[in-house]
């Protein structure tokens, strides 16, 4: 296992730069495999061991595997993983490419995000990076939620310094108190926020809080924390419950969004008996 990696073939590069290379290859025992190679750079070690445990706690058919990594070695240079390969597209590529989801393929994509998002809270995990880019959609219609590289496990001390004014996160989908590092307020209600706001940009193609304002950081920051989702039109939601329930994820309030996970599901299924299927 300790070198697990050098019986990969036929390495192509899909990624590249700064820390990280990934590459899709051929494994002999597995078939086509995702081999993540990170050289050592401030918290990049102790974030894929912690990528690598969350994998491990969650188990979802829903998550690529991890088969092999060296996250066990003291000192990993460079650290590596070899993952389950999942043939398909990102959610960005799709949503770029024109692409509005139907109501079946909404709920499709809520059924598995909760109860991810409840296997999450069991294991006291938080992933704070549910975007398009993270998502795949697979040759099969299934989707699947990607890298747990910023994931924050709430039984473990924090990587983050405590006394910055902004955590790690990507504008335009995380929460306020995400991105304004208060700590004792990130749980999974920042993640329901985030699944929130890409069911918005599935149906109506754009992200809310980063449309019409050219970019611009501040605009972003000052929308999320001031602003929820609007109400959508969707077919087949003729009495607007899925919508209000969009809403409810995605509000900027904190306190507003379901109180934990299973309370989002419970939620979500009552409101699907109601919808046009």
């Amino acid at each position: 296992m300790k070198n697990e990696y050098k019986r990969l073939s036929n390495l192509v590069q899909i990624q590249g730069g700064g820390q990280k290379e990934v590459f899709i290859a051929d494994h002999p025992d597995i078939g086509k495999v995702i081999f993540k190679k990170i050289y050592p750079k401030d918290d990049s070690i102790e974030r894929s061991k912690r990528e690598v445990l969350a994998v491990s706690l969650l188990n979802s058919t829903n998550i690529p595997k991890i088969y092999f990594h060296n996250c066990d070695e003291a000192n990993p240079n460079p650290l590596w993983i070899i993952e389950e390969y999942v043939s398909g597209e990102n959610l960005r590529k799709i949503i770029q490419g024109g692409k509005l989801f139907s109501l079946t393929e909404i709920c499709e994509f809520l059924d598995v995000m909760l109860d991810i998002t409840i296997l999450s809270e069991q294991n006291n995990l938080v992933h704070r990076d549910i975007k398009p880019d993270n998502i795949m959609l697979d040759d099969t219609g299934k989707f699947w939620l990607l890298d747990f590289g910023i994931s924050r496990h709430l039984d473990l001390e924090s990587i983050t310094d405590s006394n910055s004014p902004f955590g790690v996160f990507t504008l335009g989908y995380a929460s306020s108190e995400q991105f304004r590092n208060l700590k004792k307020e990130i749980d999974i209600r920042s993640d329901l926020f985030s699944i929130g706001v890409v069911v918005y940009e599935m149906i109506k193609g754009e992200n809310f809080y980063i449309k019409d304002t050219n970019n611009d950081v501040y605009r972003i920051i000052k929308k999320l924390e001031n602003s929820s989702l609007p109400t959508l039109r969707i077919s087949g939601d003729s009495q607007f419950q899925l919508s209000a329930f969009i809403r409810l994820l995605g509000d900027h309030r904190r306190y507003r969004r379901p109180r934990n996970a299973i309370e989002g599901k419970e939620i979500y299924l009552a409101i699907k008996s109601t919808l046009n299927l």
